[in-house]
């Protein structure tokens, strides 16, 4: 048997009043706690060093034949394969596997991964060991890939009978040929003792 109550009309404003509150605060609870397992589960990614090594002595070879040594005190590596060389870095470069024929040093090195390209900074110098020319600058820009060096900046070439400055510079890896972009100064002949 169903049973029917008699309603009044302060009765339903009552249930009805009751009923919205109840609806309200589970909405309420439900948003709340929604909120919470959102802020539990955000991600967070780490944008420090992935690596750190110390006494980094990497050799490159080509066919069994060394070609390069990288020398650093240490090395921080990062996520996108950037990598800082914030002690210092020395390259060495070879020539018949094991007589050197270059160097390259600098105060600080940066690696950029997606544009394969090495920055040095502060006391750069380069120097061709075997023809004894030395280029000292503040920065300069290293492509592995392509096997040369460049900068824009002041450059200071010094050769066993002669200084050469100027502004930019374009030269091989090894240092065995170089061009710079805007000379200045005296630049004097060897042969003859002339300056032009």
């Amino acid at each position: 048997m169903l049973w029917i109550l008699p309603l009044n009309l302060p009765s339903l404003k009552l249930i009805s009043l009751f009923v919205d509150r109840l609806f309200l605060g589970i909405f309420f609870i439900l948003f709340i706690s929604c909120e919470e397992k959102n802020k539990e589960h955000s991600i967070k990614f780490y944008a420090g060093p992935l690596l750190v090594s110390e006494n980094l002595n990497t050799i490159y070879s080509d066919s069994t034949k060394v070609k390069m040594r990288l020398q650093a005190p240490v090395q921080t590596e990062f996520a996108n394969g950037n990598q800082e060389y914030e002690k210092g870095l020395e390259v060495t470069f070879f020539e018949k596997d094991t007589i050197k024929k270059s160097y390259l040093r600098a105060d600080v090195v940066f690696y950029n991964k997606q544009q394969d390209l090495y920055t040095a900074i502060g006391n750069v110098v380069l120097e061709d060991l075997v023809k004894h020319e030395k280029l000292n600058t503040e920065k300069l820009l290293w492509n592995r890939y392509e096997g040369r060096v460049f900068n824009n900046e002041f450059v200071k070439i010094t050769t066993p009978t002669q200084i050469l400055k100027g502004k930019g510079l374009t030269a091989k890896q090894d240092f065995s040929t170089y061009t710079i972009l805007e000379p200045e100064g005296q630049i004097m002949d060897a042969a003859s003792s002339d300056f032009f």
